[in-house]
């Protein structure tokens, strides 16, 4: 990571975003959401049952748990839920605190060992990221401080598509920064600085790519803008199945938000998981 920083800021800079080859991280993935496709066609044990409004929630853990399918609407989809089930394994979930948090993952051990897997592997990557971005702030720009436990892995299945083409509406994270993993299928779409949209490949290779969230936008005031996604794909035939995986790493919920502001370092009364709750509105369900 350290021999590739100037091509990373280069990239930020000219995409949006940022991209780095990891061998072996494809194959890691992969199975990570076989695994989970298996935990959503289970009925004994049932993920229903692990539902994240009956998971213990944890301030430091963000929101982890199953959301069943149809259950996330976003802003631009006009009411409209997306053809989608998905999982949050939060560090605070693998740790399993608060205890019976991480029920679910001992519940579907196959999948609980692949994902912590790849929460670990993904977690350190998108540290030495991180470290690249603040290379690029001010003199005086705080660590990141980036929260093991406050980050999660979302785990997607999109199925039942239809003939729908927008499976998930443009968007950009609340996070701090997101680490887009290797999909199943292709129609993950960026939007450049100068306004094309573009598609990297990704699907089925070791690629990863690092998203900006709207928290490092409001801690750079705006020298890194967020980076705008979406995913799009041709009319697909029956049976068609999608699957992702990301991680979305967060500072302590408890922690006050901070801002360079003309390279000055400006503290905010606020804590970031005020910052999570003033703009998860935005986002939809």
């Amino acid at each position: 990571m350290q021999s590739a920083t100037e091509a990373i800021r280069s990239q930020l800079t000219g995409w949006g975003f940022m991209a780095a080859e990891v061998p072996g991280i494809g194959r890691r993935v992969e199975n990570m959401m076989n695994e989970f496709a298996s935990a959503c066609a289970s009925t004994e044990p049932s993920l229903a049952d692990y539902k994240h409004s009956s998971v213990p929630q944890l301030s430091v853990g963000g929101t982890h748990g199953f959301f069943p399918y149809n259950s996330e609407v976003p802003r631009l989809a006009k009411g409209v839920p997306d053809p989608k089930e998905f999982i949050h394994v939060s560090g605070a979930m693998i740790a399993d605190q608060p205890p019976g948090a991480g029920d679910v993952l001992r519940a579907f051990p196959e999948f609980g060992a692949s994902a912590t897997e790849v929460f670990d592997i993904a977690f350190t990557l998108i540290s030495l990221f991180g470290e690249v971005v603040r290379g690029m702030m001010p003199d005086g720009t705080p660590a990141l401080d980036l929260s093991r436990d406050a980050t999660n892995l979302r785990v997607i299945h999109y199925r039942d598509v239809g003939d729908r083409q927008v499976l998930a509406h443009e968007h950009s994270g609340i996070q701090m920064l997101g680490l887009q993993l290797p999909p199943s299928d292709q129609g993950l779409q960026y939007i450049l600085h100068d306004g094309t949209w573009v598609e990297p490949v990704i699907a089925k290779t070791d690629v990863v790519l690092c998203n900006i969230g709207r928290m490092l936008s409001s801690a750079s005031d705006g020298r890194f803008r967020p980076s705008t996604h979406r995913v799009h794909t041709k009319p697909m035939p029956a049976g068609y199945k999608r699957l992702s995986s990301v991680l979305f790493a967060y500072p302590p919920h408890k922690a006050q938000q901070w801002k360079m502001v003309d390279g000055e370092l400006t503290m905010i009364n606020e804590t970031w998981g005020d910052f999570i709750e003033n703009r998860f509105q935005g986002l939809g369900k």
